[in-house]
């Protein structure tokens, strides 16, 4: 598990990754207003209740975003790996409750980014306003290919997903936050895995 400066240390690994040339000045301004956070494993990082506040840098674990139906059945709409921003997006723009709870699925840590910080850079800011539309442009390409995959009818389809983006995830987590993701039972992805190593026979 990372300390707090490895994870500011990723965030900034992530800005040079997407090539943006980071202004030192401008970067200890914004590190001064931002914080580094450990959650524990099954512990919630942002409730649907309350109206995000912060945007997370998840620079180490594997978070996910649950909606729980009038039955209390939760499922996963998606995973956050590093490098993902994991905040309750609508939530934290619009400043409004959210539908989903983000929750930690291994120990996590990241940076949290306080909105009034993340839209100012975002809309108005230099080299920290482009790393941080880029990162949003890349997720909203992200999203498409989720749910392309999440609205296929075909266990493949969906699980071939998770082999192309989160391999890391499947390697990490329970094997019921899998089938969550899914949309079956542990039981069913047990026989699916099986069939799949077999051939189908």
């Amino acid at each position: 598990m990372e300390d707090g400066r490895a994870a500011f240390a990723s965030l900034k690994d992530d800005i040079k990754r997407l090539g943006v040339s980071i202004d030192l000045v401008t970067w200890e301004r914004i590190v001064q207003r931002c914080k580094s956070v450990q959650i524990k494993a099954g512990d919630t990082i942002q409730n649907q209740a309350r109206i995000a506040d912060n945007w997370i840098f998840l620079s180490d674990g594997v978070a996910a975003s649950e909606q729980t139906d009038h039955d209390g059945a939760s499922t996963v709409a998606r995973f956050f790996e590093p490098g993902d921003f994991c905040a309750n997006l609508t939530s934290v723009w619009t400043r409004d409750v959210a539908s989903d709870d983000l929750v930690a699925l291994t120990d996590v840590v990241g940076i949290a980014i306080p909105d009034d910080v993340f839209r100012r850079e975002y809309l108005e800011g230099g080299f920290f306003g482009t790393y941080l539309r880029l990162k949003m442009m890349n997720a909203h390409l992200f999203a498409k290919e989720l749910i392309c995959a999440k609205t296929s009818s075909q266990t493949e389809t969906r699980y071939r997903f998770l082999e192309q983006h989160h391999q890391r995830v499947i390697g990490s987590v329970q094997q019921k936050d899998i089938a969550r993701f899914l949309g079956m039972t542990p039981q069913g992805l047990s026989r699916f895995l099986r069939s799949r190593k077999t051939g189908g026979s």
